[in-house]
């Protein structure tokens, strides 16, 4: 089975769901060699409860996933923490929607959550706790306490800062933190558009269903990691349409605020 750990359905978290477009997603992810991956779109996205709704609404709901036309997506959220870093936080759909209200009083950056604090959440739920992009630029996760990072699940080898600075610098960073935690590492494509889907893949050996699969299989180390050759121009045809897209969408909502 092979999975996703980090994808956005959202073009951008001011933006607001579009089904179609997640829709094809979902194809593309097939017809590049996914079968599943985690929903995590930024807690504080203006429409996040909107498409989860549209899952619950039209889809069915089996272990700890949604089947999409065949597809899994697990459900989750990724979490800013205070002093810096990105966190995936996934459960049953039950548990990310009550985190979510939990998280309420910290939408803003001056009030973001502590990480011991989302880490305790996150185990009071029994949830799947990957850390994101750990070295990312302003986002440094890696400076969090070491007896904290300790308690995540796995760590995030992404496909974005792969692009940036290259899959030997950041997977020789990633494994040397991993070493240094006991923690394994899986991949996340931080995709907020299709193209993005299927430049890196977590292999499994066996199926998940649950969170409790994704949790055991990990600690078990029972995968591999692959990555696309063509990593580099999915990323910047990516990068390069969501622009354009948003740029598009900006200019429309000015042209009606002056009609």
């Amino acid at each position: 089975m092979n999975i996703d750990f980090h994808v956005h359905g959202i073009l951008s978290k001011k933006l607001k769901f579009d089904p179609e477009l997640f829709l094809q997603g979902i194809e593309y992810a097939k017809e590049n060699g996914l079968d599943g991956f985690i929903l995590c779109e930024h807690f504080n996205a203006v429409d996040l409860k909107s498409a989860y709704s549209y899952l619950k609404d039209n889809y069915i709901y089996q272990g700890d996933r949604y089947i999409v036309n065949g597809f899994s997506i697990f459900i989750g959220m990724e979490v800013d923490i205070r002093y810096g870093g990105h966190v995936i936080v996934s459960g049953n759909r039950e548990s990310i929607l009550k985190i979510r209200e939990e998280l309420e009083p910290n939408i803003k950056k001056d009030n973001f959550i502590f990480f011991e604090k989302l880490l305790d959440l996150g185990e009071k739920y029994n949830c799947l706790m990957i850390g994101s992009h750990p070295y990312r630029e302003n986002h440094k996760l890696y400076l969090q306490p070491e007896k904290l990072l300790k308690r995540l699940d796995a760590l995030d080898l992404n496909t974005k800062d792969i692009y940036k600075r290259g899959l030997d610098i950041v997977e020789r960073e990633v494994n040397e933190l991993s070493k240094t935690l006991n923690i394994p590492y899986v991949t996340g494509s931080d995709s907020h558009y299709p193209v993005q889907l299927g430049t890196v893949k977590t292999c499994f050996k066996n199926e998940c269903y649950t969170i409790k699969d994704l949790k055991e299989n990990i600690k078990n180390k029972a995968y591999e990691i692959k990555i696309s050759k063509c990593l580099k121009l999915k990323v910047y045809t990516s990068k390069i349409t969501k622009n354009y897209i948003k740029r598009k969408k900006k200019e429309e909502r000015e042209l009606n605020k002056n009609n």
